[in-house]
């Protein structure tokens, strides 16, 4: 696995990278000795790990830890700032697995100016000080949990994936379960322990999944309905505010 091609690291605690990408899917990469703050400051994105898929609507950015191998796609233009930090730097967060950060005006803005940090600096400098901040500032955050496990077992990958070629999918378990060689209660008792859901609130959390990613790039309420499932608008923005805790117009209008 390929550390990113794009990035050359000093010796700096924590040092930056802005870049504009194009629609599609990057390849796999990995930071052995560094973690990683990925925010879009234009565009929505979706991060995909060995352990779930995170999605990054405005707002929201995803902390890596190092040795994570990732990859993440995007259906329009991203405008991407990443911020890396080295293991070991004063002030690290310990988290040791990925974490969905929502992102205020403050922490937002040092995240920004984090990302022109170059690979080399002097210790006590104003881009020292200027990292040491951002890492103080992030351990307040508030952490979105919401997110995708993915199974392991292969049938109910190959269960998951028939879900996430076609989100508006709505045939009962029974069906699915023939489809990929497992009994209905196999599989349910597959997705309860390897995702901690069933597969009924699974699929539904894919949904929702792909419901963030649709509105995020522009896509109307009503046609994001249709793409997952759902035979009216009002169904869906029920499930999404049971799921949320307020409308997608909401949702988005407070990030």
């Amino acid at each position: 696995m390929l550390e990113h091609p794009s990035i050359e690291f000093g010796a700096a605690p924590v040092q930056g990278l802005a870049r504009e990408y194009l629609p599609g899917l990057r390849e796999p990469h990995v930071h052995e000795e560094h973690a990683q703050i990925m925010y879009a400051i234009k565009g929505s994105m979706t991060v995909l790990t060995a352990e779930g898929i995170w999605v990054l609507p405005p707002q929201r950015a995803l902390w890596i830890p190092p040795g994570v191998s990732h990859t993440f796609k995007h259906s329009r233009q991203v405008s991407l700032r990443t911020v890396y930090v080295r293991q070991g730097a004063a002030s690290i967060p310990p988290w040791a697995h990925c974490s969905v950060l929502n992102v205020g005006t403050l922490v937002r803005e040092l995240i920004l100016a984090c990302a022109q940090l170059p690979g080399e600096y002097p210790e006590h400098s104003r881009e020292s000080r200027l990292g040491t901040v951002l890492l103080d500032h992030l351990a307040l955050l508030e952490q979105d949990a919401f997110y995708l496990p993915e199974p392991t077992d292969k049938r109910a990958v190959r269960a998951a994936n028939l879900i996430k070629q076609n989100p508006n999918d709505t045939r009962p378990l029974k069906e699915i379960a023939f489809e990929v060689g497992a009994s209905a209660r196999t599989l349910e008792r597959l997705f309860a322990a390897q995702t901690r859901m069933g597969f009924g609130a699974w699929r539904q959390r894919l949904r929702m999944m792909v419901a963030l990613e649709n509105l995020a790039a522009g896509e109307s309420v009503s046609s994001t309905a249709a793409a997952i499932g759902y035979e009216s608008s009002s169904s869906f923005i029920a499930v999404f505010r049971s799921v949320f805790g307020c409308s997608p117009a909401k949702y988005f209008a407070q990030r």
